[in-house]
């Protein structure tokens, strides 16, 4: 069993009553030296020395109030110290420790007096009022109560009223100053003022039993105050403590005022003692002295001025709340920009007018449901995003609506909810001629700028494009024969004519609904809207007509084609165009001019829907290993969707992929995958980072800034541990949306990572288009298989000029153990590869965790397997 160990505190409270129970037989009354007294300056002693070690780490205007408390410690030990000897006289026998006693007391409510003067926008004049007038109501209690009966004619000696009255008086001073300062104070010193409310309490006990003391001497009254004097030194120095660990750590919180119970109990209890007290007097006939009626009379005239004060001061926050609102009524209203409020329900409570204008809200129906107002297909989309947690940076929404005058409108909304109110704040901009440009732009993006064909961007948009149900496409990739001798006999120019011509001739063989794309340099791609069989007849077309020699300014050219086919499944994009490059390989190699139609589509066997493979746990993620080089820590892992399939088998990503666009689920399952990796990983100890891979030509750019809050918000998982991962290609193949959604889930935390990278364009052309944290390299393309050496040579340089702009390297791909133990040797990035373990299950990688040394060190000769 664990035992709790006891704090400082309370190590120096016991020892202080452990000492004070051993001297109190060795000090009776007139006896010297007095040792109670001389423990009492111990403590006192010791909590000057603390409060002052703990100050020096706090600025200066910090330390102040704590400070004085110190010293206040530091008085109260000199005057324990000379009582104690002798030097000073007894404590409560009007002597020179009585003053200095009096002296250290001042200490609270002068530290009190600091706190509050840091409190932002202090009213000093009611903090006065209260003060004035909780002390004085306390002092009215104690002398009805206490020093009335205990001062009657002959119960003291007149040498010792002063003393008595001291004593007596100065616990209703004390407290009633300490807690009406201390009422409010900010959130920085809210509990260091609690606990110095509680320090004032003890004192004020000590020192009304010593009063007790004085009229009644026993020893047992001292002995009480002793112990009350030592718990309020420990309580102060805690205070002090507590002070020194907010100044540590500041926040921006800090400064924001809050309201204090231990004050607020403290005010209450004396305006409720004093008609208690008043009531008391009355029902046992006790005579009222002139000091408690003039304290009555000052209590009643403070409270007459603090109502007199808080009707200006509350006449003054109206006026100021009145020229606030209408300024700002005024200010929206002249805003070009609509601003909205809605409730819980979608419902508009507020509109400006230029939100009713750009929304199209009638003047006979000014609180519409927003969702009433836009575009069918938007209606879903807009209620998931309003009403699902978003964290702290909320993505912009675009809708489409229909203003006053019936003209469509697009809107960029930006929100956020108001804490605690259920209703949301929306702000709107016309951004109907922007994104009519933005569209412009991504026309011309997906246009090759020679031929004036689309490019392979727009050819993977219509590939992904919705279809007919029943209707069939194929793919031509062709590539032509011979080109290269052109560019080499008559230069570029004659090359780039010939391109143009050969572009001509393929859009006059084939059919209106055929799509023809240039891929770039000599190679061409066909849509062909058909069968298999259609798609050989024009395949067949191609070859024939590019085969026709071609005139370039004076001379003549003959170059030919190679085609490769494949069927094009719905959604199967990726598929297709890899099936039908590996079917132009074939025209290639059996002797060109010919074409070849790809035969093994594995992806046209996969039955099943992917939305019910999603819920019944066919669709899993495999997670890859990431680990440090220089440590062999695992500080990630990478996120691969798998399906399961019953007949099949383990269907990797790409056929997963394909087969949930041809069923219309990629929106869904892009969506399920983020949700279901934040989810296992935020389960796992360690804060691994976990990377997600953003495929080419399955992006919803314009969902994917939600759809990445809603999954961390579900999962819990800080932003900073999600990856998302992509390459040049989805930046290609994917809307102009997408690079202003990577920059909204970059702003929120989530890091970036750019895929193949020395592959395609350099680091600076990509970071001038969206801010990475990571490059990923795969090293099997750095060098020949085996050339370690170049291998290294080529990451090394990556890795310094990666770091140069503040991006972190990842070397993927890593298989040998030798090249594994040259990048620790050499390098200080993530790796991954089959070196480690991968393809692991959430489980695996768990107990992967708590064992982590055998895994991550693997000899030569050696793999990590998902068994390992």
């Amino acid at each position: 069993m664990n035992r709790v160990r006891p704090t400082p505190l309370t190590v120096v409270l016991l020892t202080a009553l452990v000492a004070l129970v051993c001297t109190q037989p060795l000090s009776p009354p007139g006896s010297l030296p007095q040792w109670d007294d001389l423990v009492l300056a111990a403590v006192g002693g010791w909590a000057a020395w603390r409060c002052r070690r703990l100050t020096r780490r706090m600025g200066r205007r910090d330390r102040l109030p704590w400070q004085v408390l110190g010293g206040g410690a530091l008085v109260f030990g000199v005057a324990n110290t000379l009582t104690g000897l002798g030097v000073g006289g007894v404590l409560g026998g009007l002597g020179g420790g009585d003053l200095l006693v009096m002296v250290a007391a001042s200490g609270p409510p002068v530290s009190a007096v600091l706190l509050g003067g840091r409190v932002r926008g202090t009213n000093w004049p009611l903090l006065v009022i209260d003060g004035v007038m909780v002390a004085f109501a306390l002092v009215l209690v104690a002398d009805v109560l206490v020093l009335s009966p205990a001062l009657s004619p002959g119960a003291v000696p007149h040498d010792l009223f002063p003393v008595v009255i001291g004593y007596g008086v100065h616990p209703a001073l004390a407290i009633g100053i300490v807690g009406a300062l201390c009422t409010v104070s900010t959130a920085a010193v809210r509990r260091p003022a609690t606990a110095m409310v509680a320090m004032t309490g003890l004192f004020g006990l000590a020192s009304a039993l010593l009063a007790v003391h004085v009229l009644a001497p026993a020893g047992l009254w001292a002995d009480v105050a002793d112990v009350a004097v030592v718990a309020a030194l420990v309580v102060g120095v805690r205070a002090v403590q507590l002070a020194a660990e907010t100044a540590a750590a500041p926040s921006p919180a800090d400064a924001v005022p809050v309201v204090n119970a231990a004050g607020v109990a403290v005010q209450v209890v004396a305006l409720v003692g004093v008609p208690t007290t008043l009531l008391t007097a009355i029902v046992l006939d006790m005579p009222l002295q002139d000091g408690a009626i003039a304290c009555l009379a000052v209590v009643i005239t403070m409270l007459l001025v603090r109502i007199v004060l808080r009707i200006r001061e509350s006449g003054r926050v109206h006026a100021d709340l009145l020229r606030s609102e209408e300024d700002f009524r005024g200010l929206v209203e002249a805003s070009s920009d609509g601003v909205a409020i809605v409730d819980a329900q979608l419902r508009l409570e507020f509109t400006s007018p230029a939100a009713r204008t750009l929304l199209g809200v009638l003047d006979s129906d000014l609180h519409p449901c927003l969702l009433d107002l836009l575009h069918a297909e938007d209606r879903v989309r807009v209620r998931r995003e309003l009403t699902v947690g978003t964290g702290d940076v909320a993505p912009a929404l675009h809708l489409r609506v229909q203003d006053a005058g019936g003209e469509p409108r697009e809107l960029e909304v930006t929100h956020h909810e108001r804490p605690g109110s259920g209703r949301r704040v929306l702000h709107l901009r016309d951004v109907t001629t922007r994104r009519r440009r933005e569209r412009e732009l991504e026309r011309m993006a997906f246009t090759d700028h020679l031929t004036r064909l689309p490019n392979r961007a727009m050819l993977f948009q219509e590939m992904g494009a919705a279809t007919a149900p029943g209707a069939q496409r194929c793919l031509l990739v062709l590539d032509l024969d011979g080109f290269k001798s052109v560019n080499d006999s008559a230069g570029h120019e004659a090359g780039d004519l010939l391109l143009v011509e050969v572009a001509r001739r393929l859009q006059s063989l084939l059919r209106a609904d055929d799509l023809v794309a240039r891929l770039g340099g000599d190679e061409f791609a066909v849509l062909v809207a058909g069968a298999e069989e259609d798609a050989v007849e024009a395949a067949q077309r191609v070859v024939d007509v590019l085969a026709h020699p071609y005139r370039v300014g004076n001379r003549s050219f003959t170059v030919g084609a190679s085609v490769g086919l494949a069927r094009l499944n719905p959604g199967g994009g990726q598929v297709a165009f890899r099936q039908a490059d590996a079917a132009l390989g074939a025209a290639k190699q059996a002797g060109k001019g010919c074409w070849r139609v790809h035969t093994d589509d594995r992806v046209a066997q996969v039955s099943g829907d992917v939305a019910a493979a999603m819920t019944t746990g066919e669709v899993q993620l495999r997670y890859d290993v990431v680990a440090t080089s220089h440590t062999g820590q695992v500080t990630g892992v990478h996120a691969t969707p798998v399906w399961a399939h019953p007949e099949l088998g383990l269907l990797p990503a790409p056929e997963l992929w394909a087969a949930a666009e041809r069923q219309g689920s990629n929106g869904a399952l892009q969506q399920w995958l983020l949700h279901q990796a934040c989810t296992e990983v935020a389960a796992l100890d360690g804060g691994l980072q976990v990377g997600f891979d953003l495929p080419a030509g399955q992006v919803h750019a314009d969902e994917l800034a939600g759809e990445v809050a809603a999954a961390l918000a579900g999962s819990g998982m800080a932003p900073r541990r999600l990856v998302l991962a992509f390459d040049e290609e989805v930046l290609q193949t994917s809307s102009a949306g997408l690079i202003p959604a990577l920059h909204t889930v970059r702003a929120a935390g989530v890091h970036l990572c750019l895929n193949d990278f020395g592959m395609g364009s350099t680091l600076w052309s990509q970071l001038a288009r969206v801010p990475l944290d990571t490059v990923r390299v795969d090293v099997r393309g750095l060098a020949a298989p085996g050339d370690h050496d170049r291998a290294m040579r080529v990451l090394s340089a990556i890795e310094s000029s990666a770091a140069a702009f503040d991006v972190y390297t990842l070397a993927s791909g890593v298989g040998s153990p030798e090249l594994y133990g040259a990048i620790r040797a050499q390098c200080r990035m993530a790796v991954t590869g089959p070196v480690l373990p991968s393809g692991l299950t959430a489980g695996q990688v768990a107990a992967l965790l708590r064992h982590p040394s055998s895994t991550l060190t693997p000899h030569p000769g050696e793999r990590a397997h998902a068994d390992a």
